[in-house]
């Protein structure tokens, strides 16, 4: 006999035996959780999953667009993920009543910490150094630099921003904040605060510039040649939002000729980043496919299932959420 009891579909692969405990506990009396048998997103046999979704009213997970044009019954949808465009892309039809929420807000420690190392990984010529270890060569690299007394511009003052502006202050550094909209009250996190329309200012001092940036189509090449050709020369730019802020192009060029002194590029355009890119090969140059937030971090994990635990409660409760996806705003 079919479950009366009503449905949802978790496809976030991480959970632990003890985490699936705590969620079906969570979602009982009204819930059962469907969980797909050797779920993986990128080898998952989509048909399967279609059709043991079509019945679901919440998912929770990986978002995959062949499932939610099928997902009829479908209410709400919480993404493992921060960003949300491949989500909202219109050839994925999300209808929408369907109430879009995301795990932004459990990023931020991760992401941040990455931040700090490719920053001090780039100032330190450890890249080359990597690379003479492997060869077996005892060669010192130059002159380095120190985050103490950096001026550092993080563009996108969300959790992941202003965790990383946050350790770049402990360290020592004068960090600049740059935001949408502008805040009634300086953020403690931040030296100066700047709006989006005072980019080229608040990008012209600074040593680093850090881009912690939702991909919508108000940040697709927010980041091209004419831009970066006013940071400062020698400056390093980072970038773990998505790849589409950088015209990557430009980049190469800027990189090429020495205006910019290095980049680390946890997202880059398209993904993976072709084989022939140049970038790969550049020493001042650190890329990672991707990573910045892996869920092969527990804590990072367990953050993203306290936020759904919250969403459920609420949502078993009648109670509106903390917080919606924007569509319009695509975050």
């Amino acid at each position: 006999m079919e479950s009366s009891k009503r449905k949802i579909l978790v496809t976030f692969t991480p959970l632990s035996e003890e985490q699936l405990t705590r969620l079906r506990a969570a979602a009982s009396p009204e819930f059962e959780l469907v969980i797909p048998s050797n779920f993986d997103e990128e080898t998952s046999n989509i048909t399967e999953i279609t059709k043991i979704a079509k019945d679901c009213e919440i998912f929770f997970g990986h978002a995959i667009p062949e499932v939610l044009k099928s997902a009829k019954s479908l209410k709400w949808l919480h993404t493992q993920y921060a960003g949300v465009d491949g989500v909202l892309k219109p050839e994925v039809g999300l209808a929408e009543d369907v109430i879009l929420t995301n795990s932004a807000g459990t990023f931020g420690i991760a992401i941040s910490e990455y931040l700090v190392v490719v920053t001090l990984m780039l100032m330190r010529h450890m890249r080359m150094y990597m690379q003479q270890q492997q060869q077996h060569e005892w060669k010192q690299g130059g002159a380095i630099r120190s985050l103490y007394r950096s001026n550092v511009t993080v563009v996108g003052l969300g959790d992941i921003g202003s965790n990383f502006a946050q350790r770049c202050r402990s360290m020592g550094a004068t960090v600049c904040g740059v935001v949408r909209t502008n805040r009634k009250s300086l953020p403690d996190c931040v030296d100066s605060l700047y709006t989006i329309d005072q980019l080229d200012d608040a990008i012209k001092d600074a040593d680093v510039v850090a881009l912690c940036l939702p991909g919508t189509t108000e940040t697709a090449h927010l980041f091209d040649k004419a831009r970066m050709l006013k940071m400062k020369k020698n400056a390093l730019i980072i970038n773990v939002g998505r790849g589409s802020a950088i015209d990557q192009e430009a980049l190469v060029e800027l990189l090429e000729n020495g205006h910019l002194g290095g980049a680390g590029l946890d997202v880059t355009t398209p993904e993976p980043l072709p084989a022939e890119s140049k970038l790969w090969d550049m020493p001042n140059v650190i890329i990672t496919p991707h990573i910045s937030g892996n869920y092969t971090l527990a804590l990072t994990v367990e953050l993203i299932l306290e936020k759904f635990l919250a969403y459920l409660a609420d949502y078993k409760e009648g109670k509106p959420f903390e917080r919606v996806v924007d569509r319009r705003l695509g975050y």
